[in-house]
């Protein structure tokens, strides 16, 4: 996949999206090999231009998978705005390559070209809201499907609680 083909360039000006692209490092990775590691400060956005990923939750053991990235994947969005620990691991399933733009990379743009910078910031805001909404329909989706607990008495706590929790990130 190309770096200008994924959604944060999808509404740039061409010229814009050209120039800021020129501003990620392309990188090739191998299998197995960690992207970043789950509760590291954030510090970058990476684009999943070719190759299967996984976001894992590190825990006792293996860890959890999350979910299966691939290419015009986007992570660590807000990383570039508001660095924070990371909230999974991602590792290469396979070969592949990512795009790098890192925070000092993203703020050197802010300080030269203002324009650009918001452009690109609105641009950001649009795919985490886009993100957001995705997720909000896939936790309905979720919701309507038939829960199975251990112990039946404690399902409409539970549901209550579900509901409560997707309407407060609406």
């Amino acid at each position: 996949m190309k770096l200008l083909d994924v959604s944060l360039f999808r509404s740039l000006d061409p010229q814009v999206a050209k120039a800021i692209a020129g501003l990620f490092i392309r990188t090739s990775v191998q299998a197995d090999q960690v992207i970043f590691r789950e509760g590291e400060q954030g510090h970058s956005l990476v684009v999943i231009l070719d190759g299967l990923f996984e976001l894992v939750h590190e825990g006792p053991g293996e860890g959890t998978h999350l979910a299966d990235v691939q290419a015009g994947r986007l992570l660590g969005l807000v990383s570039l705005i508001d660095p924070g620990p990371r909230t999974a691991t991602l590792r290469a399933m396979e070969d592949g390559e990512i795009a790098v733009l890192d925070q000092i990379t993203f703020q050197k743009l802010w300080d030269a070209d203002g324009d650009a910078a918001a452009s690109l910031h609105h641009q950001m805001a649009l795919v985490v809201i886009e993100e957001l909404r995705s997720a909000q329909r896939k936790l309905c989706e979720t919701l309507q499907e038939p829960l199975h607990f251990p112990q039946p008495e404690l399902e409409p706590l539970l549901r209550t609680a579900i509901l409560r929790a997707s309407e407060t990130s609406s």
